[in-house]
């Protein structure tokens, strides 16, 4: 996950995507985070997400809709793909986030080491999709709240992972991400600004074909 630096053009791209718990320091979550994650995480047969977004601005009344997929390639690419209510894709790969239009043109490249809150953005998302706890922790101070799993085994608790960023120059925009699930499976990341304004993705079940 790469080091990150500050500039200012960081709001039309959060746009496309999107204190630490005094009750949970970091190193207590550490175990549960680990074995939570590893049941996140994708196996090979599913590299896919369907999600649906919406992005809360402080100066509108309602939020902006849109939907699309998650990919991710391995061994280090993830693809954030539009697909209403305009295409459009966000391809992050290694430190160097590229945007590509409906036709799959590239208009614009990011070097993230430049762009702080836009690297925790797309790096807390995937850690949680690779199920990388190393990386989470070396980025974020980590919380999680809820059990995965109660002690009968039962996996099907509700839980909420917070993750704030340890980086200064991150946290002048992105104040924290939580993300929310219940058992082994992942249901939403919220990622909130630290102006007030904030963007849900939720992950959306697969329906197996008829």
């Amino acid at each position: 996950m790469a080091k990150p630096r500050q500039s200012p053009t960081s709001g039309r791209f959060l746009a496309l995507i999107g204190g630490l718990l005094a009750t949970a320091p970091a190193q207590a979550a550490e175990p549960d985070l680990q074995a939570l994650l590893s049941r996140l995480a994708l196996d090979e047969g599913r590299r896919e997400i369907a999600f649906e977004e919406s992005r809360y601005n402080r100066l509108i009344t309602e939020p902006v809709l849109s939907r699309g997929r998650l990919i991710y390639e391995p061994p280090d690419r993830l693809i954030k793909r539009l697909e209403a209510p305009r295409r459009e894709s966000a391809i992050l790969e290694r430190e160097r986030l590229a945007i590509l239009d409906a036709q799959d043109r590239e208009v614009a490249s990011i070097d993230l080491w430049l762009q702080p809150d836009l690297q925790m953005v797309y790096g807390s998302i995937e850690a949680v999709l690779t199920g990388d706890a190393e990386a989470l922790r070396s980025a974020f101070w980590v919380s999680l709240d809820g059990a995965a799993q109660d002690e009968s085994g039962d996996e099907s608790g509700a839980w909420v992972l917070t993750l704030r960023p340890k980086s200064d120059s991150a946290r002048t925009r992105l104040e924290q991400v939580l993300v929310e699930g219940r058992g082994s499976r992942l249901l939403s990341f919220e990622f909130r600004e630290a102006d007030g304004d904030r963007s849900q993705l939720r992950l959306l079940p697969e329906h197996p074909a008829e």
